[in-house]
């Protein structure tokens, strides 16, 4: 699991992603820029199903696909705290989205009537390592109003990753953030530097806050996601 190597190059003096390109990546649609074809409804059917957890076997019926159960979890968990839509709920269904949303331009909130039939996207997998997802086109969104996160992006979740949610409860987590980003100098610095990146941080745990008490409320599980 892991986002792809990206490409950048500076548009209006900002840093964009020009390409995200791995070898080693399954091939993938024009359409969905997914290696890994599901909607909406088959993926909640296979979260019940817990594909492959503790070395179990799928059946046929249970329609499965070759990603472990674990993936989605960690999925939800990192799409809920950067509030990512574009890749389970691309018709902006759990939340009130702006008219500059990709979903508005492009008509698919009326779409949200059927969601069983409605593709996900960017699901990707490796050639050599089908049973993990590896995250590209990771643009968070940061202005989102405490009152309009998505919901939806949790889903069907019912047990969440130990290691991460054990950093969500700790002290550590800003420290962590802060020599993550600081790795990466373009985003950084488009962020308006230290500063800007404590404001960013600042979101990010108050949703780490809210998404604890979600578990909490839901009786999630904990659970050790090593597979």
């Amino acid at each position: 699991m892991g986002p792809t190597p990206p490409t950048l190059s500076l548009r209006d003096g900002r840093p964009c992603p020009v390409i995200l390109w791995d070898s080693s990546l399954s091939p993938t649609s024009n359409e969905t820029h997914s290696s890994v074809k599901l909607t909406w409804g088959t993926y909640q059917q296979s979260l019940k199903q817990k594909c492959w957890q503790n070395g179990r076997v799928p059946k046929p019926e249970w329609g499965c696909t070759e990603i472990h159960h674990h993936e989605w979890s960690k999925l939800a968990l990192f799409d809920f705290l950067l509030q990512i839509y574009n890749r389970l709920d691309i018709n902006c269904c759990g939340f009130r989205p702006r008219k500059e949303d990709a979903c508005v331009q492009n008509g698919l909130r009326p779409k949200c009537d059927n969601q069983d039939s409605v593709a996900l996207a960017h699901v990707i997998q490796r050639k050599h390592d089908p049973r993990h997802l590896v995250f590209i086109d990771n643009k968070g969104f940061f202005d989102r109003s405490e009152d309009n996160l998505n919901f939806k992006l949790l889903e069907g979740i019912k047990e969440f990753p130990e290691s991460a949610v054990s950093v969500l409860k700790s002290q550590h987590l800003r420290q962590k953030l802060l020599q993550s980003l600081f790795l990466d100098k373009v985003y950084w610095e488009s962020q308006g530097g230290r500063q800007g990146i404590e404001k960013l941080i600042d979101v990010i745990e108050q949703r780490a806050k809210i998404l604890l008490t979600y578990i909490n409320a839901h009786g999630a599980k904990v659970l050790p996601m090593n597979e």
